[in-house]
């Protein structure tokens, strides 16, 4: 509305310039009402920038808790595609999204879901089904956060978390891993499931850059006296160290169990 008075008075007062009325009121209006625009604007501004500031100070605890179990998500179902793939890639890999790629998901087909995951001093466990497990202890630390938190996050980060969290191929897998699949069943339910497992991972990639970039805006308003340390010497480390997901993919990640190819079948081994 004040725009509108402002752009009238301003034309008033630039083609009729003559009008007695027009001269009188016009440019007294169009001053008086362009500068209590530019004092609304300014102080609008502000005040976003200091309701953004409040919440994004009210949702560190929710990023550094979303973080870890981000990262337990993603690092487990990128330990799943680096043990069903034929061969370490020939492109370049270097962080955890880099596997979540329609060409790299789709390895996940031909795993043997009766491949053991032998560790000391515990009991053998189908590897699908220690992943099902890990991501469901993730899928319930996301949605605590949410429950607890969802106040003060950004309601992008809210909803793109909530798509991970309720994603239909995540229920779909843990049937799969609980049911103890033959090959045969597991193949051909995957894929089946072939278009809904390239939007999780679609999902889950989005909601991690979002988050990153979230934790990134959200340093900016830590105080640095309760900055992340290091043990050694106390080095300061960046301010969202420790609400960032880590993504790097270190050299040693890819000689780590499960071996490259080694979650696949036999004969899917044999042939690569």
């Amino acid at each position: 509305m004040l725009g509108t008075i402002v752009a009238v008075a301003a034309g008033l007062s630039i083609f009729a310039p003559d009008t007695p009325w027009v001269d009188r009121f016009a440019p007294g209006v169009a001053t008086d009402s362009f500068g209590i625009l530019l004092t609304l604007m300014f102080v609008h501004r502000l005040l976003e920038r200091q309701e953004r500031s409040r919440r994004l100070r009210g949702s560190i605890g929710a990023l550094r808790r979303g973080s870890r179990a981000l990262h337990d998500m993603a690092e487990a179902w990128a330990q799943l595609i680096k043990g069903s793939l034929p061969r370490i890639p020939g492109d370049p890999v270097h962080s955890l999204i880099d596997l979540f790629v329609p060409h790299h998901v789709e390895s996940i087909t031909y795993a043997d879901p009766q491949r053991m995951r032998l560790t000391q001093g515990a009991d053998p466990e189908p590897w699908v089904h220690w992943l099902a497990l890990r991501v469901e202890d993730a899928r319930g630390v996301l949605n605590q956060t949410i429950e607890a938190y969802s106040a003060s996050l950004d309601p992008a980060y809210v909803e793109a978390i909530d798509e991970v969290v309720d994603d239909g191929f995540l229920r779909q897998f843990a049937s799969m891993a609980a049911g103890g699949s033959e090959v045969r069943d597991w193949r051909v339910r995957m894929n089946a499931s072939r278009a809904a497992r390239d939007s999780f991972f679609a999902r889950l990639t989005a909601a991690i850059r979002l988050h990153n970039q979230l934790a990134k805006e959200a340093s900016t308003v830590r105080s640095r006296r309760i900055a992340p340390r290091t043990g050694t010497v106390g080095m300061e480390l960046p301010l969202d160290h420790d609400l960032r997901v880590e993504l790097e993919l270190p050299k040693r990640w890819w000689t780590t169990e499960p071996a490259v190819g080694g979650l696949r079948h036999d004969a899917d081994r044999a042939a690569g």
